[in-house]
C-alpha cells in the first residue's frame, strides 16, 4: 500500500509541541480538522480516546498508530507526528514513541486500515528505514521517505506466487498468517473495486491472481460472507470483534493470538478474525 494515497505534507509535524499521549492525540486530531480532513474533532477524538484506554496502540520500535472509525469519512486520513523525546504510549516492548501515526476511516474501509497499519509496521520494521524517517527534517523530506519506501515494498501477494511457484509444496503447508494476508488483500481489492470511477480491469485482474492463491475452501466461506455479512474479515481490538461487536470468550482470545497454523473466525458471527 502506498501510505502517501492517505497522508498529506500538511498533515505531518516534523515536531510535535505535546508531551503527554492524551495532548499528542488532541494535536494531531485538530491537525486533520484545520487541513478540512474532518469535519468536526469531538466524536474522532472520543474513539481514539478510549481505544487508547482498553488497548495500548504503541506497537513497539518507537512507533503507535492510534485511530478510529470515524461516520462520514470518504477515505482513511492519517495525521504524522514526530516527537524527538518520545512519547509514553505504554508500548509492548516499554520504549517511548517516537512516530504517531493518527488514523481515522470510514467503516466501509475496515480493510484498508488493517493493510495500512501492516504497510507501517512492515516498512519500519526495518532499522534503516525508520532512522531514515527519524532523521528527515522537515515535513516535505518525510513525505518523501514515506512516499519512496512504501512505493518500494512489494505486493504481498507477487510475494507468496513466487514462493509457490518455486515450491508447491508450500501451497499445502502455508500457514493462517499467509491467508490471511491473501484474504485482506482480496478484500482490500474489492473495496477498491466498487469505489474505482477507473482501472477496474487492473483491478479485477488482481483480483483473480489473489484468488488462485487462496485455499479454495477458505475461499468459498470469504464468498459465502463477502455476499451476506460483508466485510468478511474483521479486526479483533480489545478481544472485541469488529464485524460484530461481540467481545470473545477469553480462552479463545488467547488461542487466537497463539495460534498461528490455523486461521480463525468468530465464534458468533463466522467472520475470519485478526488480532490487532
Amino acid at each position: 500500500m502506498l501510505l502517501t494515497k492517505f497522508i498529506t505534507k500538511n498533515c505531518i509535524l516534523p515536531e510535535i509541541e505535546a508531551a503527554t499521549k492524551p495532548d499528542a492525540l488532541k494535536e494531531l486530531a485538530h491537525m486533520l480538522f484545520d487541513r478540512k480532513k474532518l469535519k468536526g474533532v469531538g466524536p474522532a477524538l472520543d474513539q481514539i480516546i478510549a481505544r487508547e484506554t482498553t488497548e495500548s496502540t504503541g506497537i513497539g520500535q518507537g512507533i503507535a498508530v492510534p485511530h478510529a472509525r470515524v461516520s462520514g469519512l470518504k477515505t482513511l486520513v492519517c495525521a504524522v507526528g514526530r516527537s524527538t523525546v518520545g512519547i509514553d504510549f505504554m508500548a509492548v516492548d516499554r520504549k517511548p514513541a517516537h512516530l504517531i501515526f493518527l488514523i481515522c476511516y470510514p467503516p466501509t474501509q475496515q480493510t484498508t486500515y488493517l493493510n495500512f497499519i501492516a504497510t507501517i509496521a512492515r516498512m519500519l520494521r526495518d532499522p534503516e528505514r525508520l532512522n531514515a524517517l527519524l532523521r528527515a527534517e522537515t515535513a516535505d523530506e518525510m513525505y518523501a521517505v514515506l512516499d519512496e519506501m512504501s512505493e518500494n515494498l512489494v505486493a504481498p501477494e507477487n510475494h507468496y506466487a513466487k514462493q509457490f511457484k518455486a515450491d508447491p509444496d508450500l501451497l499445502k503447508a502455508r500457514d493462517a498468517h499467509a491467508d490471511l494476508i491473501l484474504l485482506a488483500r482480496l478484500q482490500l481489492c474489492q473495496e477498491m473495486l466498487d469505489s474505482a470511477k477507473s482501472g477496474k480491469t487492473q483491478i479485477r485482474d488482481r483480483i483473480e491472481n489473489i484468488r488462485a492463491l487462496v485455499d479454495p475452501r477458505i475461499l468459498k466461506h470469504f464468498d459465502r460472507l463477502m455476499k451476506g455479512r460483508a466485510p468478511a474479515l474483521v479486526p479483533v481490538e480489545g478481544d472485541t470483534c469488529q464485524g460484530c461487536f461481540m467481545k470473545l470468550p477469553s480462552q479463545f482470545a488467547q488461542k487466537v493470538r497463539q495460534d498461528a497454523e490455523h486461521i480463525h473466525t468468530c465464534s458468533n458471527c463466522s467472520r475470519f478474525i485478526y488480532m490487532v
